[in-house]
Formats: C-alpha cells, structure tokens, sequence
C-alpha cells in the first residue's frame, strides 16, 4: 500500500518530466554503464545522487527533483529493487553501503550534486566515508541532513522536551555537522526537527547560532528545499540552517500534546 501511494504521489507531481522523457523515446530500461555513457555525452544534465534513497524524506525529494528537466537522478540504496519500479533513462539505482568506500566511489563518480537523508547511530561515519568518497571523485556540492537540537538552539520548554525524547542522538548529529562543515567542500546543512507527514511545502529558516523556530518540520518541505537549492546550487551555500514549519510553536509538536 505505501509504494502504491508514493507512486501516485510521484506520478502525480513529476508527470510533466515524465511526459517529455516518453515523448524523447523514453521507455527501455538502461543498464548501468549505459546510464554513466549518457551522464558523460549530455554535458547539460546535472548530475545528483541520493544516498538513502528508500527512506521516506527521501520519497518526498525524489518527485520534487525529477519536476527538473536538466536533473539526471542516482538513488543509492541497500536493496535496489524496494525503487526498480522508478528507474528510467533519468533515474538510475545503484546498490550500495555507505559503509563501503568502493561502492561510494563508484556511486558519488561523475555526479554534481551529493544529497545524503540517512540517519542512524553511526550517520557521522558514513557522512565522513560520503565526503571521503566526493573529494576523491571531484564532487563539491553535498547537501546533508542533521538535526535541530544539537546546539541546544531549541527555546524552551521545547529544548528540554526534545532532549528527554531523543538527546541520545544529539552527539551523533552534531558530529555529522561537524565533519561537513570542516570539509571544504561547498555544502548546506539542515537541521529538522519532529517530522510528519503533513503536504505542505512552506518552511521557515533558522541560521546556526540564532534560536530555533517551530517544532515540526514536514518531509514535504525538506523535498521542495533540497529541490530548490539543486536548481540553484549557490543557494545557502555554506549555510547549517534550521528548518520547520511556520505556526508550530510550542512545548512539543502537536502530535504529542
């Protein structure tokens, strides 16, 4: 039932970028050396890949990245065929384990723009395998997600809220700021914080060292941000930026008040 209603959602907002790629021939599915011969002979397309492809941010990004003409999309994963129902002459799916630097290599090669949703107790680990990986292979843009909270930013009675509920992951997520910010690669940071599964797109930034705003962040918005900046990839650049929904204020999101 959930792939069946993300793939409505993904037909529904991307039917557009669908539409032209049939009208062009579209339709046969490419091997993976025949996708990277394309990547190379089509010096316009820009080139992004997702690490954590299956995850449900990630499902939120997809769509809102492939509304883009010029975008040619990787999704990396663990097991490529929970997304095979996605891959197209625009869509290629690469299997692979952040924890493994040959299969970041291969995957991060040729790319323009690095997005990474994973999450996990070891996510400082692999953001720094995934920068390891992009300074090895020429790539300079990454766009990662952290966590609100780690600069105990949050206002209170919030902050105190959200470190009872989930500090335990506070030290792992600042580390994984850390090791981008120190990186010298050109990157953007976000920092969400409780999120839901609400449609709307419109979100409110926080700069790092200014208090936080709101208590819910929607994987809709981090989807129509991530896509926004891949269209203009100088946008935040260099920029760790909280992000929420405007009208969510409070002692804790609502869906635990």
């Amino acid at each position: 039932m959930k792939k069946i209603l993300f793939l409505l959602s993904f037909l529904a907002i991307s039917s557009l970028a669908i539409g032209a790629d049939m009208s062009n021939g579209a339709g046969d599915l490419p091997a993976s050396g025949q996708a990277r011969d394309v990547q190379q002979a089509n010096p316009k397309m820009k080139n992004v890949i997702l690490i954590g492809a299956n995850g449900r941010t990630s499902r939120e990004i997809i769509p809102r990245l492939l509304e883009q003409d010029d975008v040619r999309l990787t999704l990396f994963l663990r097991r490529a065929s929970r997304l095979q129902f996605l891959q197209s002459d625009r869509v290629r799916l690469v299997e692979g384990d952040a924890t493994n630097m040959a299969d970041l290599r291969e995957a991060i090669r040729g790319q323009d723009i690095v997005v990474s949703t994973m999450g996990g107790m070891d996510l400082d680990v692999k953001t720094a395998n995934i920068v390891s990986a992009m300074k090895d292979e020429g790539a300079r843009r990454i766009i990662v997600i952290s966590a609100g909270g780690i600069y105990d930013e949050l206002p209170e009675p919030f902050n105190a809220w959200d470190k009872r509920m989930a500090g335990q992951y506070r030290p792992v997520n600042l580390r994984t700021a850390q090791v981008v910010e120190q990186s010298s690669l050109t990157y953007t940071i976000l920092r969400p914080v409780w999120l839901t599964d609400k449609p709307t797109e419109v979100f409110q930034l926080t700069k790092k060292g200014e208090t936080y705003k709101g208590t819910e962040t929607s994987r809709a918005s981090i989807g129509r941000f991530v896509a926004d900046v891949v269209k203009n990839p100088a946008l935040h650049a260099n920029e760790n930026l909280g992000i929420s929904q405007p009208g969510t204020d409070g002692d804790r999101p609502a869906a635990y008040r």
